[in-house]
């Protein structure tokens, strides 16, 4: 008896870590079932019902898988061979819980299908081939910057160029007189992020160095909105609708003219994360007062491993005020 129980127990205790990882794979639109499931590129089943509410695991209908802590790609295709990107491309687990993912209709996208290979040669949509073509449903969020890396290398490039252009300007009129520098500065800002869909209303400072040429130091913290059409969820958690945000970062200046690198990593209820090249320009209506217009590019998502999953063209504007 005590040798039954010990085995008994041990075979408890075993199944406790993969339970602690399930997946459960749902949605609420019947017209996109059923939807094939790949997680590390292998093929797991198929979500064949749509339900108005969260089902429980295992429920028929569902896709319910274990799988371990660590990081995933994950790939969800529906039957017109359309793929999701509602959630970041790489996931990790929550351990303790069962995790539930939900897939929305707006979220599934027209791919090019030579990029998914372990879908399409094994597959076809059971009611039609959507294949992707130049100029028809494409959109900058169904790019991968680490898979459609052109975009990002040019982007690469374009910095570097910029980076040395202006620390020759920069370094040449360091010391040309200039009324308006240096200058330690505060201001509001209220910039969008047009791939990720935030909108950042934010507190800044700025604290610039030199004369017609010079360097910055910037700051700022506030609060983002989440806008229409951004993923739902990152990962296995859902995103709130508003959360604290921040960011530093550091430029290079000539007269109102400024190139400077931002950096936002997602920590704790943060969750927004960015790497972005700030183009900018100071309209200084006096000695005190300036009203700033920036734009930029580079990449961002949400999570602690989101950073490279969009790319990103922010733009907005701001004030500042020189203390």
């Amino acid at each position: 008896m005590k040798r039954i129980f010990t085995i008994l127990l041990a075979a408890v205790l075993s199944g406790l870590p993969a339970a602690a990882q399930s997946l459960c794979f749902w949605t609420d639109d019947p017209s996109i079932v059923p939807v094939r499931i790949y997680i590390d590129r292998v093929y797991l089943g198929e979500v064949t019902e749509a339900f108005s509410d969260e089902p429980v695991i295992d429920t028929p209908g569902c896709l319910s898988v274990d799988t371990t802590p660590e990081r995933h790609e994950l790939t969800a295709v529906d039957k017109y061979g359309r793929v999701y990107n509602g959630w970041p491309k790489w996931f990790r687990p929550r351990e303790g819980e069962v995790n539930y993912l939900q897939m929305r209709a707006r979220h599934f996208r027209v791919v090019k299908q030579a990029d998914y290979g372990y879908v399409f040669d094994e597959w076809y949509p059971i009611y039609f081939l959507t294949d992707f073509h130049p100029g028809a449903h494409v959109h900058l969020e169904d790019l991968d910057p680490l898979t459609d890396n052109d975009l990002l290398v040019g982007m690469g490039i374009a910095a570097v160029g910029a980076t040395a252009a202006m620390t020759v300007a920069a370094a040449r009129n360091w010391h040309l007189p200039d009324g308006r520098f240096p200058y330690v500065a505060v201001g509001l800002g209220s910039e969008l992020m047009s791939v990720t869909k935030q909108w950042r209303n934010v507190a800044q400072f700025r604290a610039r160095f030199g004369n017609l040429g010079g360097v910055s130091l910037l700051a700022d913290a506030g609060i983002a909105a989440a806008m229409r059409g951004r993923p739902d969820r990152v990962g296995s958690f859902r995103l709130p609708g508003s959360y604290f945000t921040w960011s530093v970062g550091a430029g290079l200046d000539y007269g109102g003219f400024g190139f400077a690198i931002r950096y936002k990593p997602a920590i704790g209820q943060s969750v927004d994360t960015f790497l972005t090249a700030r183009l900018a320009y100071d309209f200084w209506i006096d000695r005190n007062f300036a009203i700033e217009l920036q734009g930029g590019f580079g990449v961002g998502g949400y999570g602690r491993n989101g950073l490279f999953d969009y790319y990103e063209f922010p733009f907005g504007v701001g004030f500042l005020f020189s203390l």
